[in-house]
């Protein structure tokens, strides 16, 4: 059952706050980026160097008791074919279901951010059925599907 979080607030996570949440973080990208434990120390290598270097950033949503509810990873990208900058959500986790109101509030929130940057959209991969949901409920629509066969053992 979906509760509704009224009070709550997102916050970004400045880089020398990283390692205080560097647990919840890893946490929260194998269960949304669903990371193969062969590929996890340089993923985690590699994320943690792009958040400390502002190269990612991380939003969190955190409940009136401070209590952490959803955690989500972006990087500005630059396009290297129409030179633009675009938002790109690497991770986007919920300790708690909540409303859809709240990913609206969240989505709000995001697009305020995005515009302020100067990216001129924001894109996702997902295989999460409850992701395309949430994206379609604010506007997003399927551009492509991406395929892959792992070769090891063929």
């Amino acid at each position: 059952m979906p509760i509704e979080i009224s009070n709550s607030i997102i916050c970004r996570i400045l880089p020398q706050q990283v390692p205080q949440l560097w647990e919840c973080i890893k946490f929260a990208c194998v269960q949304a980026d669903e990371v193969n434990k062969e590929d996890m120390p340089f993923y985690f290598n590699e994320l943690l160097q792009a958040l400390l270097n502002e190269k990612a950033q991380c939003f969190i949503r955190l409940a009136e008791d401070r209590t952490l509810l959803a955690l989500m990873i972006t990087r500005i990208v630059l396009d290297r074919i129409t030179d633009k900058k675009h938002l790109s959500l690497q991770c986007l986790y919920s300790f708690k279901t909540v409303k859809d109101e709240v990913w609206e509030r969240d989505w709000k929130f995001l697009l305020d951010f995005v515009k302020k940057e100067g990216c001129s959209y924001i894109s996702y991969n997902s295989r999460h059925n409850k992701l395309w949901e949430l994206g379609e409920m604010v506007g997003f629509y399927e551009k492509h599907r991406t395929y892959e066969i792992r070769v090891e053992g063929l």
